[in-house]
């Protein structure tokens, strides 16, 4: 796997800053970043629920694997350098509901910090 493409909510502020952090990071795994629900997203990947990828997270692989939710956030911690031993122990049987429920709350919050009113794709 060379690469990772990131469906993120271009219009939320939160994910917004997020993207900037993971594009700051130092990566084993190439980011790419979609505005979710662009045209370029749905051009990209037609077979997609486009709708819902503006609700939750969605990575895809080069290889042609989905990731959605929780085990979308784990695969761009797994794609950096300083967090993929993180990844690693919250994929597991044990940790991944923690990893599911985290996501969840700061997916609920995600409107607090923010919501742009036009479309941008950054």
């Amino acid at each position: 796997m060379k690469t990772l493409t990131i469906l993120y909510d271009a219009n939320c502020r939160l994910c917004c800053r997020i993207k900037e952090w993971l594009q700051a990071q130092s990566k084993y795994v190439d980011l790419d970043f979609i505005a979710a629900g662009s045209e370029a997203a749905r051009r990209r990947y037609p077979q997609l629920d486009h709708a819902a990828t503006l609700k939750e997270l969605t990575v895809v692989s080069d290889e042609g694997n989905y990731y959605r939710g929780a085990k979308g956030w784990l695969m761009c911690l797994w794609a950096l350098r300083n967090y993929r031993g993180w990844a690693i122990r919250f994929s597991s049987p044990d940790m991944m509901p923690l990893a599911r429920r985290f996501v969840v709350k700061i997916s609920s919050l995600r409107f607090r910090f923010g919501y742009q009113t036009s479309w941008t794709e950054r």
